[in-house]
Parts: C-alpha cells; structure tokens; sequence
C-alpha cells in the first residue's frame, strides 16, 4: 500500500518522463498543469456529528469569545442538502483561488458593502441575497467529490487551489534544504515557474554544519551530554549510562 506522499511523487515523475525538454521542471508547474490526480489532494472528512448538532454547535463560543470553527464537509453537506449519519466519510477539494483561502472561511463585510463576488457566491449557495444586517458570512471554497468516481477512477483530474497546494508542498520540502547553502535555500522553492532559478553543480553540492537559524543544530556537546531524563531512563532498566564504554575496544579512548 503505498502512501499518499509516494503516490504523489510517482505521478510527479510520470509527469516529467513524459516532458520532451531535458529542462527542470518545478512542482509549481505540475500544479499550474492541472495534473495532480485529484485523490491524492482529497480531504477525507469522516461525519462525527448529525447536522442538527453542528448548527448548534456553530451558535456556541470558545473560551476565547469567538464562534465556534466551521467544519467544511458539514457545511458542504449543508448545501447539497445530504441525508448523512454518523460515519459517513465526505471526500472534498479545495476549489479557491489563493493560498490564504481555507476550505472554509468567514468573509465579513466591508465598510462599502458586498463585492459583486460575494453577492452572486452567496445567491448561488443559498438561492437569496445576505441581508442588509449581515455583516459576515461563511464562504466555501471547496467542492464535494463523489467517492465511487474517486475509487473508480483513481488518475481523475479536476479544479483544485493551485497556489495552496503549491504552498503546501513547499512548506513540506523546505525542512529537506538543510542540506544545501543559503544561495539555494532562499531560491529554489517559488510558487511561479517564471521564477525559477537555475544553479550550477558547485552551488548544489552538499553541505552540513548549516542550521536555519542559531539553536536548531545540536553542537557535538550537546549530542554527547546524556541528559536526566536519559540517566533515569538507564537507571529504571538497571542498566549503567556508560556500559557502551566497557564494550568498546581497548584505546577507544583515543579516538574521542
């Protein structure tokens, strides 16, 4: 069984086998293609409450005085005016247009009213206009995927929030350019294949020693220092923190 990640690489590298340049290709142009099968950034929500106990639930407030978050395969639900119980699993993508766009948001209104947007969004939904007193209201920037067509049709391509994904994706990779300098780190991930850089194989070579930022490597003392709550761990197994030392070689000593 592979991963949703491996799956989602595999269909990157079919991708670019299938790309004539011998150009790098980007993941942001992956995205912009459209070509990233639509299981593989699915969200799979399972239903844990009845609609009736959802609504009340969106009335209720945290700690903190806000409203309750909204969840967005019960808002699509909602809509579409399904019949769902308890364990029903709702498969979902988000369809907005920009990275900051949630599946599901709350829109509040401005000082110079609802754009032409939100008015048409909120009629198509709701079949009326918001009222003149409504100062918010909630936008779903996903749609509801039919599970039997996902299984049916695991390559099936459709609209998705590229520059989201694309972010998603390079906030997923960026921890792996630890292993290159600063000239690649601050460059190599873009969300426009336009602007792309290219490097050459001595700026791409390898390094270590390089943290992001002071305190995120440990030093050699720092990895070498056992710790209280390693020596309560030897100690609750009645093992001594030093016994590597007793099966080391003789003159190991030398080599520290």
């Amino acid at each position: 069984m592979l991963s949703k990640k491996t799956q989602y690489a595999l269909q990157a590298l079919s991708y670019m086998a299938g790309e004539k340049s011998d150009a790098p290709i980007l993941i942001a142009e992956i995205a912009q293609e459209k070509n990233i099968p639509l299981k593989q950034i699915a969200q799979r929500a399972k239903v844990k409450l009845s609609l009736a106990d959802y609504k009340k639930r969106c009335t209720q407030t945290t700690k903190a005085g806000s409203l309750m978050s909204r969840m967005c395969h019960l808002e699509l639900a909602i809509i579409h005016k399904l019949n769902v119980k308890l364990g029903d699993v709702i498969m979902y993508v988000n369809n907005g247009t920009k990275a900051s766009q949630g599946d599901v948001q709350k829109v509040n209104k401005l000082k110079k009213g609802w754009t032409t947007e939100q008015l048409q969004y909120h009629f198509d939904v709701y079949g009326v206009y918001p009222k003149e007193s409504d100062t918010s209201m909630i936008q779903v920037n996903s749609y509801m995927l039919n599970t039997n067509d996902i299984e049916n049709n695991p390559d099936m391509k459709g609209e998705y929030n590229v520059p989201r994904a694309i972010a998603t994706f390079n906030k997923r990779i960026e921890p792996l350019l630890i292993v290159f300098k600063d000239e690649v780190r601050d460059n190599l991930l873009v969300t426009d294949p336009e602007q792309r850089g290219f490097f050459t194989t001595d700026q791409c070579r390898l390094t270590n020693g390089l943290p992001f930022k002071e305190g995120d490597q440990d030093s050699i003392d720092d990895l070498l220092t056992v710790t209280e709550k390693e020596v309560e761990f030897w100690n609750n197994i009645n093992v001594s923190p030093d016994y590597i030392y007793d099966l080391a070689s003789d003159g190991y000593e030398v080599f520290i």
